[in-house]
């Protein structure tokens, strides 16, 4: 397909360069007439924003790949800034771990927004951790948090409203005064729209409270870490294809392996935060607070798809991050496992963007639900990318992103 050998194989990237493509129409005086740009700030809208300014400055086949240097930039920056808070910035098996939590599955599926807004959010807890004051800093970090993605944006409010209890620097409450009047315009002007930013369509959960609801969310935590498995267009598995079963299912117990490891430390590092009253335990109390309330979440809310999932992973990126650079033994492990993920994604990156034959079966003795664990798809997307090619402009798109279909 067109385009398809100079194209990242992330699953939402395709859409967010047309959306970029038509905040630039709209920058340059031509905007197309298929689409209506939201008259309301947007949280799920700083991609599209940063893409169409870049896009008045690099070609549009650039500046998406610019704009993911930038993010994965950014990333190491926050994710090292939030380690050093802890005191005790340990080596190899930060950088690795880092890695993986940077390459694995949110990546591939291209939610580049809300990565921006964990990493954002890993800022301001780092800067919380050191006690830096500022009167403005905490404001236009929430703002910008905001504008990334709701789920950061709570953790990150909530994380603030604990360190002012903790400290009793209440004054800097002050500072999320910005970030909620926006809020309240931003559900005042959906709602005025006939809550268009409430269709989320992508999850059809278990019912609720059920035991195959509870197995949903134990697959939301474990795709939190490195286990990419791609697949083109309905096809099964390209990892099971090109790697073979026993490659496949090593790697699957290995992801399992560094998920129960991960929660294990947190556990630890929030027991002894919180029983000896150190001076991180508002952290490790906003981290418990939102992996406990993940668990009740529906798949579907207010416009986000499986917004528990996105809990799971803002909360746990971000306990892991301070809490491997401590030193612990596990740490050690965890960073070993990630290591072997983190260079089968890498691979995998570029085996999917080169072509692979998709011929032959590999289903074996695997149970679908295992092959299909972690699948990311790639293939419907590319229609985006032609779309803009030939200057075409009516495709469907997100509705919580920053355009509307007429």
């Amino acid at each position: 397909m067109l385009l398809r050998s100079g194209v990242p194989s992330l699953g939402d990237y395709g859409e967010w360069t047309y959306h970029g493509v038509l905040l630039r129409d709209v920058l340059q005086g031509h905007a197309d007439a298929a689409y209506a740009l939201k008259n309301y700030p947007v949280p799920n809208s700083l991609t599209v924003a940063g893409l169409g300014v870049l896009m008045l400055v690099l070609p549009w086949k650039i500046a998406m790949k610019v704009w993911l240097l930038c993010e994965l930039g950014l990333g190491l920056v926050c994710m090292q800034q939030l380690q050093r808070a802890s005191g005790r910035l340990q080596g190899w098996r930060v950088v690795v771990l880092a890695g993986a939590m940077l390459l694995g599955t949110t990546f591939w599926f291209g939610f580049t927004n809300f990565m921006f807004g964990i990493y954002l959010a890993m800022l301001l807890c780092s800067m919380l951790l050191q006690g830096v004051e500022s009167r403005w800093r905490y404001a236009s970090l929430l703002l910008l948090i905001f504008f990334s993605h709701m789920i950061p944006f709570g953790f990150a409010v909530l994380v603030l409203g604990l360190y002012a209890a903790q400290t009793g620097r209440w004054k800097l409450l002050w500072q999320t005064g910005p970030a909620f009047a926006v809020t309240a315009w931003y559900f005042a002007g959906r709602m005025a729209h006939g809550n268009a930013d409430g269709r989320a369509g992508m999850v059809a959960a278990a019912p609720y409270l059920t035991g195959q609801f509870l197995l949903y969310k134990v697959n939301s935590y474990l795709k939190c870490w490195g286990f990419v498995n791609p697949a083109i267009g309905g096809e099964d598995s390209v990892l099971l294809k090109v790697a073979g079963a026993k490659v496949f299912v090593l790697l699957f117990v290995l992801n399992g392996i560094v998920a129960l490891g991960v929660l294990g430390l947190l556990a630890l590092e929030a027991r002894r935060a919180i029983k000896e009253r150190t001076s991180q335990r508002f952290f490790w109390a906003a981290v418990s607070g939102f992996l406990l309330v993940s668990l009740l979440m529906p798949g579907a809310m207010a416009g986000i798809s499986d917004p528990g999932g996105r809990m799971l992973q803002v909360a746990v990126w971000c306990g892991v991050c301070l809490a491997v650079a401590r030193g612990r033994w596990l740490g050690e492990v965890l960073g070993g496992c990630a290591f072997v993920l983190l260079a089968v994604n890498c691979w995998m990156l570029q085996t999917v963007a080169m072509g692979v034959p998709m011929t032959g079966s590999t289903g074996g003795k695997i149970p679908a639900h295992v092959r299909e664990f972690a699948h990311v798809y790639y293939s419907s997307k590319d229609a985006y990318l032609w779309d803009v090619e030939t200057g075409q402009r009516e495709r469907e798109i997100f509705p919580t992103a920053l355009f509307l279909k007429r």
